[in-house]
């Protein structure tokens, strides 16, 4: 009895294993193709990912060669605006020293028109004269370095420059202001 009982064990035993089997092979199966498809949903955002990736540096690329473009263009208008801003600096610092030599040659009239009335002045007033004269060669020499000045004025030093030129010929007019009061009418 006791073989029998094992035989029928046995026979269950196989039936089961047989049944057993066939459910691992099934959970196997099962897991297999879960892992299946989970590998290709992985595979899927992976190669979704790439293409964004890829997007992106293609955008990155396009977005660095406008970038390059619009500096090239920047550079380009800055270089044009400065030669452009040098060209107005030099005509002005011409028109501003064409200015100076006009108004220095008409106070130098001025002067020499004072020669012939020193013929009528008595020594006294002559002396008086030639003494009020004496800081006009002075300012005639700081007034051309003024003239002088212009050629190397730039933006930032222009209005110092301009107002040393117009400082230094009111000294001179006073000048030669004081030096006519000193002879006869």
């Amino acid at each position: 009895m006791r073989a029998l009982l094992f035989a029928s064990m046995l026979l269950v035993a196989c039936g089961n294993e047989e049944e057993i089997k066939k459910k691992v092979a099934a959970v196997q199966q099962q897991a297999d193709d879960q892992a299946s498809k989970a590998k290709q949903a992985a595979q899927q955002k992976l190669d979704e990912l790439q293409k964004q990736l890829d997007q992106l540096k293609t955008d990155a690329t396009d977005a660095k060669t406008k970038l390059d473009d619009c500096m090239s263009k920047a550079q380009t208008s800055a270089d044009a605006s400065g030669k452009s801003a040098e060209a107005a600096l030099a005509a002005a610092r011409s028109a501003f020293k064409e200015e100076g030599h006009v108004e220095l040659a008409a106070v130098n009239k001025t002067l020499s028109e004072l020669g012939p009335k020193t013929a009528k002045a008595t020594a006294k007033q002559k002396a008086a004269f030639q003494k009020a004269l004496q800081p006009v060669s002075g300012q005639q020499k700081a007034l051309a370095q003024d003239l002088a000045a212009w050629d190397s004025a730039t933006i930032e030093t222009f209005k110092s420059v301009k107002g040393k030129f117009e400082h230094d010929l009111a000294l001179l007019k006073n000048s030669i202001r004081a030096a006519k009061a000193t002879l006869p009418p």
